[in-house]
């Protein structure tokens, strides 16, 4: 059993169960549920208890394709809470439904901030019901695609991956990655959002957030109903910003989880021709409230 799953009080180990070869064979290990959807190693068990977790009335929900901007967010939500620059001492990971166990979860204190890659549907049935707050996160799809794959180098104990991002990348474009499809993601969550006004529901934009953090705060202060001064403001935009994020997490489990959080790096990694693909299936999501950038 690894240190990961022990600090989360997981049954299981993380373990390849249906796992996909690369271009050069090497093997990406995922766990595939009933209904086809490829996730992470975590084992179905964990992957199936999202849907019944029992939700609390001041709960609050962190979604987005990975890589996508979650804990960054996650970590600022919880300062606005907090009405100071601290950062968490739990960690992303014990509130994520998917990885965590029930037991871990449930002992979070309230106001809980969890989080989740599932798609709307996917989500805790109480979600509804309770009219939970759902903060969504975008970022542009070469950038992601980056960083996904990085993900997948440096979080070896569940993963244990050193392929070539040439090699990896055919898999992230046809969607065959864990959590599926960019492109479905974003449309699948763009119907959600359009077929439930009742719920709500902020998107966030991490280039916005990149560019200028305070005006992405101060939209989180507003949707979390919390009234700040704007020196809490500028003290949570003065920690909050990704390099002194960063730093702050070196020496920490959560060190391997942050990388360059930069805007434009893909262009050290995409091809013309990868990058035209993925350009072409971008413009699906044209007519959807999912807008990208691709440089600041």
């Amino acid at each position: 059993m690894d240190d990961l799953s022990i600090a989360l009080k997981r049954n299981v180990g993380f373990h390849d169960t249906a796992g996909i070869r690369d271009a050069s064979g090497k093997l990406v290990p995922f766990c595939r549920m009933p209904n086809g959807r490829i996730f992470p190693p975590f084992g179905q068990q964990y992957l199936s208890n999202v849907k019944t977790v029992k939700m609390r009335p001041d709960d609050i929900l962190v979604c987005g394709y990975p890589k996508s901007g979650c804990h960054w967010t996650w970590e600022v939500m919880g300062m606005i809470l907090k009405g100071k620059p601290e950062y968490s001492k739990i960690g992303k990971v014990e509130t994520m439904l998917e990885l965590s166990s029930p037991e871990v979860t449930e002992a979070a204190p309230s106001p809980r901030i969890l989080n989740t890659h599932f798609w709307f549907e996917e989500l805790p049935g109480e979600i509804k019901k309770n009219k939970t707050k759902i903060v969504f996160t975008t970022r542009n799809p070469k950038d992601t695609a980056v960083s996904h794959y990085n993900h997948h180098r440096n979080m070896t104990n569940i993963y244990n991956y050193d392929g070539d991002f040439g090699d990896w990348i055919p898999l992230w474009i046809d969607g065959n990655i864990d959590y599926g499809s960019f492109l479905e993601f974003h449309l699948k969550w763009d119907k959600a959002i359009r077929e439930n006004p009742d719920q709500p529901i902020l998107v966030l934009n991490y280039e916005d957030m990149k560019q200028d953090i305070l005006p992405s705060i101060r939209k989180l202060a507003t949707f979390l109903d919390v009234n700040l001064t704007e020196q809490q403001i500028q003290d949570i935009a003065q920690v909050s910003d990704f390099d002194t994020m960063k730093s702050r997490y070196k020496g920490t489990p959560c060190e391997r989880l942050i990388r360059k959080g930069q805007v434009g790096d893909w262009k050290n990694w995409f091809t013309v021709a990868r990058s035209e693909q993925v350009d072409q299936w971008q413009e699906q999501l044209d007519q959807t409230m999912f807008r990208f950038r691709y440089s600041l």
